[in-house]
């Protein structure tokens, strides 16, 4: 039976992370899926929001956090308009809906992962380098995670779904360095 609820999704997310390559099947292979599945950046939103704070010198102003979210939003929608590019290529538009929503669930537990040591690092629990060094390793994580969720929520194979993290990563790229032109 598909996952209905925000709880049933974010199962279906931590079964991802335990590897359970079954768990992309309890997700609707559906529009109304794919759209529900645009919650979980809401559920994400204090993760970023928490981020920036930690992340300044001062409490940011409003006009320090709209860019923040103006990125934020921007990201949630990059990636799932590529991908409507990327699916009729390889061949796997039937799956696209189902590997979107597997994808944006499976963002919560991500962008909780990375705030929580953002936050660790912010209260000198996790210091200086060392810090530097679990934030790439836990960014590192993300991208096999969602390595796991490509091959499974299309049906691919290694190569292809490296292919596919690869455009995630020059996506997240582009946002960084534009979010940097601009000022953020």
């Amino acid at each position: 039976m598909a996952a209905a609820t925000i709880q049933e999704h974010l199962h279906v997310a931590f079964r991802l992370l335990k590897r359970d390559a079954t768990a992309v099947d309890d997700i609707a292979n559906t529009q109304a899926a794919f759209w529900y599945s645009f919650l979980a950046a809401l559920i994400s939103l204090p993760f970023m929001l928490i981020s920036v704070m930690v992340d300044s010198d001062a409490a940011p102003g409003v006009f320090a956090v709209l860019p923040e979210i103006a990125v934020f939003v921007v990201a949630w929608l990059l990636f799932p308009v590529v991908m409507l590019e990327i699916v009729p290529v390889i061949d796997r538009t039937q799956h696209y809906c189902r590997y979107i929503a597997a994808s944006n669930w499976c963002s919560v537990l991500e962008d909780a992962v990375l705030t929580i040591v953002v936050l660790l690092r912010f209260l000198d629990i996790i210091p200086g380098t060392l810090g530097g060094v679990v934030f790439f390793a836990c960014v590192v994580w993300v991208f096999s995670y969602q390595f796991f969720v490509a091959r499974h929520g299309l049906k691919i194979d290694a190569g292809t779904a490296a292919m596919i993290i690869g455009v995630r990563l020059l996506l997240s790229l582009a946002l960084f360095f534009a979010k940097s032109v601009v000022g953020g």
